[in-house]
């Protein structure tokens, strides 16, 4: 084994280094395999086990690899000098249609010295080798605090109910093998999360994850609005897994990247609190007689908010139930006449249905339900930090057992939190601080007040106003294709009423980004808003949560949100 480190040109701060080895792998039967890891990522050479055999090459980039943990011989190991370094990777699938990523673990044994604790401080090195080449861009990019823990919230009641099953059996064992500290809460009641975060000390946590819906994520924003120290919070780092009926924003978050969504939204999503980078976020500031509301995903009125409120009742049947109450609603369509006000932004508009962010990407995305078999070789290592869950939902193969490189911590309970009251509430106080330190670029009068001559105004019927500022609202409903996660822009569908019932069926069925193309349906690219609805009734929807029927407006808040991204 050697390591040597080379400086790069001088243009540069970087430096190029490799870490170079001779190890066998466990329960692999071979003469062994050269392994080097170096900035650039991690190459495995098989030497092969006859003289027929032929070298194999293998190679993962920085970007592939999630972490690297130490492992001593278990019981079933007789020699117990033998020290291990398990490394686990989610390269792409080298499968030529479907773009997935698969899971890899390789267990180097490490035994060229004749006691486990030399051997031990050898696997250590490697250890922190691969945590340098993952860690390598670090000082280019945000990243959340990795001394801190995370703190993952679940409903357990989201969607069809799966959320604490998804943390279980697909996130867990995902961070366990990246040794991604953190702790779990599980809600009891709506508003537990908001009442929760509006009075936590969110300097004890690297961030905030939720497992749910979008509706868990629109109450811990609302909650972090609701602080005295309001206008740091709504900077706190966020995470998302999907495990609600509706996961815009982790679709969304899933385009951007150009990842795989539909093989694993999951593990997609977990892969990118295992990386722990921090992508800037678009915020709207929402102004309603009754109070300010902080949203990420989209506001509404009309039929989609129609389609998505009344179809609760399907909750069950978890995303379909949109597809399903979408034919209902068509049947009897309704028109809601209000006058919409905005301000437009005048930028060019391509219609590009395949537009990606341009934030960092990755390299070597593939995705298949986690728990796929892994051989004899591979265990699902439980990480000391990991909440504590029952017992049984882990494979923990007693043939290698992890080695902590720092003593570990006494494993959280899985707890329930409580502060505050169950309503929510904002101070008057409050509400015109927010107005006159949010207020941006925009010129946003309150509501009620005259509009400034640079707006434009439209009075009609409408069956749908829909404001997004992410590209996804559902998994398949792409409803903003040149939208971006911080492009300053709210992006305001309208469809008018004179739209037919098949005109409404072809928008519908055409929500892959072709929608927008559709004769009388507009998207406006504008940076505020405000709507002023005529009828007594109506849903006026904020993220996919209902909110009092009534005049509303709402302004950009560009790059405000701060999103953990891979």
């Amino acid at each position: 084994m050697n390591f040597t480190v080379v400086l790069m040109e001088e243009q540069t701060s970087s430096a190029s280094w490799c870490m170079t080895g001779l190890f066998k792998q466990y329960r692999v039967k071979n003469d062994g395999y050269n392994v080097e890891i170096s900035d650039k990522g991690l190459t495995v050479i098989s030497i092969g086990g006859s003289a027929s055999s032929q070298e194999r090459r293998e190679f993962y980039e920085p970007t592939d690899l999630i972490g690297c943990v130490c492992m001593r011989a278990g019981p079933k190991e007789p020699r117990k000098h033998l020290a291990f370094f398990t490394v686990y990777a989610y390269p792409f699938a080298p499968l030529p249609k479907k773009k997935k990523r698969i899971r890899v673990c390789l267990s180097f044994v490490v035994e060229s010295e004749d006691t486990y604790e030399k051997n031990l401080e050898i696997a250590n090195e490697w250890r922190s080798a691969v945590y340098s080449a993952i860690r390598g861009k670090e000082n280019a990019r945000g990243n959340i605090n990795r001394r801190k823990k995370l703190l993952i919230v679940i409903n357990p009641n989201s969607g069809a109910g799966r959320a604490l099953r998804i943390y279980k059996k697909q996130v867990a064992p995902v961070l366990g093998e990246a040794e991604v500290p953190h702790e779990v809460l599980i809600t009891k009641a709506a508003n537990h999360a908001l009442n929760l975060v509006r009075s936590m000390d969110l300097d004890q946590y690297a961030g905030l994850v939720i497992v749910s819906g979008d509706g868990l994520l629109y109450e811990i924003y609302n909650g972090l609005l609701s602080r005295p120290d309001w206008d740091k919070a709504i900077e706190y780092p966020v995470g998302v897994i999907p495990g609600g009926s509706g996961n815009g924003l982790a679709r969304s978050l899933a385009h951007y990247l150009d990842e795989p969504y539909l093989a694993n939204p999951v593990l997609v999503s977990t892969l990118n609190l295992a990386y722990g980078y921090t992508s800037p976020m678009d915020l709207v500031l929402v102004h309603t007689p009754d109070a300010k509301r902080l949203s990420f995903l989209s506001i509404g009125l009309g039929l989609l908010s129609d389609i998505d409120i009344e179809s609760e009742r399907l909750r069950s049947f978890g995303e379909s139930r949109f597809t399903l109450w979408a034919i209902a609603r068509i049947a009897n369509l309704r028109r809601y006449h209000a006058k919409l006000s905005f301000k437009r932004l005048h930028k060019t508009v391509a219609n590009n249905n395949h537009r990606r962010h341009p934030f960092q990407r990755s390299q070597t995305v593939e995705e298949e339900p986690y728990l796929a078999s892994t051989g004899e070789s591979g265990h699902i290592s439980r990480s000391h930090s990991i909440a504590k869950v029952e017992e049984d939902d882990f494979d923990m193969n007693a043939s290698l057992v992890k080695v902590d490189p720092v003593k570990p911590e006494e494993s959280p309970e899985v707890g329930f939190l409580f502060n505050g009251n169950s309503e929510y509430e904002q101070s008057e106080k409050l509400s015109k601080d927010i107005t006159a330190q949010l207020q941006g670029g925009c010129c946003m009068p309150k509501l009620g007040e005259s509009l400034p001559n640079d707006w434009e105004t439209v009075e009609d019927d409408f069956i749908i106003i829909y404001a997004v500022y992410q590209s996804h609202i559902g998994t398949d409903v792409f409803i903003a294709p040149n939208a971006t996660l911080n492009d300053g822009t709210i992006w305001l569908l309208i469809v008018h009423g004179h739209a037919t019932k098949s005109s409404i069926t072809r928008f519908l069925l055409a929500m892959d980004g072709s929608h927008i193309n559709i004769p009388g349906v507009e998207m406006i690219p504008v940076e505020a808003f405000r709507v002023e609805p005529s009828g007594k009734s109506g849903y006026l929807t904020v993220d996919g949560e209902v909110i009092p029927w009534g005049p509303l407006q709402a302004q950009i808040l560009p790059s405000k949100g701060k999103i953990i991204t891979r």
